[in-house]
């Protein structure tokens, strides 16, 4: 049986996933740079390559080149209409393909869903289980907020390390501490937003999906900044008080989400152009 490699290309880093038809992608690695990229390519044993991208149009060129030279067949997604998804935007093409392939897991699983990406920037989408997307945010992610500080002074640095205490200390501890705050206040925002929006559009379409009001939403969370969200230092004082954060305890962690996003799409390019 041949095996399709899944690329997923985000803006600082990149993630490699083996994948067979009808089966769920297997994760093999992650890396920086095009040329590590390549160096992982050609250790396994492939046929094509699908590759979603966020990145420098200049990195796709590259890759391009590299399949043409592998002589591999190369299927690459982009964000259109169609797989379920109804989309809120008006043009659909600027809608990150990475988010939309999140939005194939959804409808693909006919659940609702409250999607937050937590890598290079932070995002938030929202999809019913119609299929109607209600929209998102974008933000700043933890390297980007802190960057933005030390970048304004040749004086101010960053830990690396998530200091053991509330408030900091120290001023490397303070920008990550107040950094990793602003993280969650997005996360906390958004879960209130998401469920807010979800009520408002079941009561406009006059509540012909009645349901829809009163199903639970999933949370899925993916990304590698999600280690930031939540703060069990907190917990205590949480636990006796109604806390939006309080949810990420029975969130669903998807961190290979947009993969599978992408082995969705593929399976039905690659039928498509055979058929």
């Amino acid at each position: 049986m041949s095996a399709t490699l899944l690329l997923e290309i985000g803006n600082t880093a990149w993630k490699l996933a083996r994948f067979y038809e009808y089966q769920k992608p297997e994760f093999l690695a992650k890396g920086y740079g095009v040329d590590a990229l390549f160096s992982a390519l050609e250790a396994y044993d492939y046929d094509a390559l699908a590759l979603a991208s966020v990145g420098a149009e200049e990195q796709i060129e590259r890759i391009k080149l590299f399949a043409e030279t592998s002589n591999k067949v190369l299927y690459q997604a982009r964000t259109t209409t169609g797989f379920g998804v109804q989309h809120c935007y008006a043009q659909v093409e600027t809608l990150g393909v990475d988010r939309w392939l999140t939005l194939l897991v959804a409808t693909s699983e006919k659940t609702a869903a409250i999607i937050i990406d937590a890598g290079t920037a932070i995002t938030l989408d929202v999809i019913d289980a119609h299929g109607n997307h209600l929209g998102g945010w974008i933000a700043p992610g933890m390297r980007l907020m802190q960057e933005a500080l030390i970048n304004k002074s040749s004086r101010l640095r960053v830990s690396n390390d998530t200091p053991n205490e509330l408030l900091g200390t120290a001023t490397e501890r303070a920008i990550h501490l107040g950094c990793r705050a602003s993280l969650n206040g997005f996360v906390e925002q958004a879960l209130l937003a998401a469920k807010t929006a979800a009520k408002t559009a079941a009561k406009a379409e006059l509540k012909a999906h009645e349901e829809t009001e009163n199903e639970a939403m999933k949370v899925w969370l993916t990304g590698g900044d999600c280690q930031y969200l939540g703060n069990a230092m907190l917990d205590e004082v949480a636990s006796n008080h109604t806390y939006p954060l309080n949810e990420l305890d029975t969130a669903e962690q998807r961190p290979d989400l947009v993969l599978e996003g992408l082995a969705i799409w593929f399976q039905h390019e690659s039928k498509r152009k055979t058929d």
